[in-house]
């Protein structure tokens, strides 16, 4: 995940984001051209749980759940498959009851 977050720390707007989130210096790293491993490095793995649904079932819940308290109608899931081909545990254990 912070692979994917790496790759949009130059972007305009995103970078903004990113530094206000507190991670600063890794959009100045990446604003200075380091490369991705780099940047990975740079990012704390708190940094996933910022711009995603990360942890347990309860965890992931819960943030949904503030999501649509937030006023959020719509949510795409889009799992990590590593061990899940296709993220079929992680889409039927999300499914609506």
């Amino acid at each position: 995940m912070l692979g994917g977050i790496a790759g949009y720390l130059t972007v305009p707007g995103y970078s903004e984001v990113f530094a206000e989130a507190g991670f600063g210096d890794a959009v100045e790293l990446a604003a200075g051209g380091a490369d991705r491993q780099t940047l990975v490095r740079a990012l704390p793995a708190a940094a996933a749980g910022t711009v995603g649904l990360v942890g347990d079932l309860d965890a992931v819940r819960a943030r949904i759940d503030a999501y649509a308290e937030a006023g959020l109608d719509e949510i795409a899931l889009v799992p990590a498959t590593a061990g899940d081909p296709g993220g079929e545990r992680t889409l039927t254990a999300l499914r609506p009851a």
